[in-house]
Parts: structure tokens; sequence; C-alpha cells
């Protein structure tokens, strides 16, 4: 039970611990926020990937912010991210916008020198791991 009417909308328990990450993270996945909008909050210190290659039916935003509070342009790190197969390099402060549909990823944190905040907004109320791309079957005969 809440004790004012608008307790529920103050969220404390969304704090994580996530393996790849530096910290704790901020994830609200599942439809905590009650609102058409899932975000997640990490700290990158070190080199790492998201290797695979794939969609959302949903929009998503992908930040790489500098980790110092106080400068978010102190920015000390290089990152690779493929966007429908094109590869960019991400070398200061960014938002990568998503439209729904569009394949992303791998993302490589190739350098860095000083932790960074990695921000993810998506445009859907419970998010779900991309879709990866279907291999085709082959409906042709071979002749012998």
């Amino acid at each position: 039970m809440y004790e004012s009417r608008y307790d529920k909308h103050f969220l404390t328990n969304l704090i994580k611990e996530i393996p790849h990450y530096t910290g704790k993270s901020i994830v609200a996945h599942d439809g905590e926020l009650d609102a058409d909008c899932s975000l997640g909050y990490h700290c990158v210190s070190k080199p790492m990937s998201f290797d695979f290659s794939h969609s959302h039916d949903f929009t998503e935003m992908l930040c790489f912010i500098g980790g110092n509070p106080l400068d978010i342009t102190d920015f000390g790190a290089e990152i690779e991210f493929t966007l429908g197969g094109e590869k960019h390099v991400i070398t200061s402060p960014a938002v990568v916008a998503i439209p729904a549909g569009l394949k992303h990823c791998p993302i490589i944190f190739r350098k860095v020198e000083r932790p960074l905040v990695f921000l993810e907004v998506s445009l859907t109320r419970v998010y779900k791991p991309g879709r990866r791309p279907r291999k085709r079957k082959t409906t042709e005969k071979r002749s012998a």
C-alpha cells in the first residue's frame, strides 16, 4: 500500500547488477514505468561488445554519454556501431535513433579510457530482445 496518492510514481526498485557492466544499472524492461517506454542505464568502463545484428518492432534510441556528470562531453571512448549494414565510429557523445525494423549491431566498445554512460531508451512498454535475421530456406531442387 502506498502512503500518498503519487508514491507509486517514485520507482526505487529498478537498480540491478549486470555482470558485463561496471557498477549497478537501472533497468525497466518489463512494464515497470507504466508507459510505452522502457530503459536501461549502464556504465561501461572496459572494452566489450554486443555481437549479433538484429532488429526490433519498436523505435530504440541508444545514447553514448561521457561518464563525467560535470562534463558529459568528456568522452574517452571509441565505439564501432553498425546500423543498416553501415559501420560508424563514435568518438564523442551521440544518440543513435533506430527506427523499428532497422537492423543494428554489432556494437563494439573498442577503446574505453574513462567510464561512459550507455543509455537505451525503447518506445515499447516491454522490451524484447532483438530478432536475429532468419536464414531463408531454399525450395529449389537441385538436379543431379
